[in-house]
């Protein structure tokens, strides 16, 4: 019984001692799931890097935190409402004698839905003190209104004529 016992726990230490678990478990291309799964204009991709997008009277506004980031190790993109900010962290340097390394190499892509058709052309972006700030004019003209009929019956139901 206690042979049992000990080859289950030694099988379980290999495991996790291999290196595929270990690279499953610090891969950067593995998607987060959100919290916020009920709202598809609240979900995204990857909780890194964190992100604000709210909205003003003519503009959706993303602030973006990207601490050490250089313009030239990240890219911005939209595509069919879809905010895509991607790049890569590079802090280790080669040489260097570390007794403590926090900062991890690592590349990043999120993508976020936006809510509402915005202008392309007009889109604004400052980047200040390790953030990142989008300023998208919202396109009013894509926007679709619907009218709403204030009809006792539903059309597909028949009207009772007593």
């Amino acid at each position: 019984m206690e042979i049992d016992k000990l080859r289950k726990w030694m099988e379980a230490a290999q495991h996790f001692q291999s290196e595929t678990f270990w690279n499953s478990i610090f891969d950067s291309s593995q998607k987060s799931a959100s919290p916020l799964n009920g709202n598809p204009f609240t979900s995204v991709t990857d909780f890194f890097p964190k992100c604000d997008l709210f909205e003003t009277d003519q503009y959706l506004m993303a602030e973006v935190e990207l601490p050490g980031m250089t313009k030239e190790n990240m890219k911005l993109s939209i595509q069919e409402q879809m905010l895509t900010i991607s790049g890569e962290f590079n802090s280790f340097t080669h040489g260097r004698k570390y007794f403590l390394k926090e900062r991890a190499n690592r590349s990043f892509k999120k993508e976020i839905p936006l809510p509402f058709p915005i202008l392309l052309e007009k889109v604004r972006t400052e980047f200040r003190n390790g953030i990142l700030y989008i300023a998208m004019p919202i396109n009013q003209e894509e926007m679709e209104t619907i009218p709403i009929n204030f009809e006792p019956n539903r059309p597909d139901q028949e009207v009772d004529q007593r």
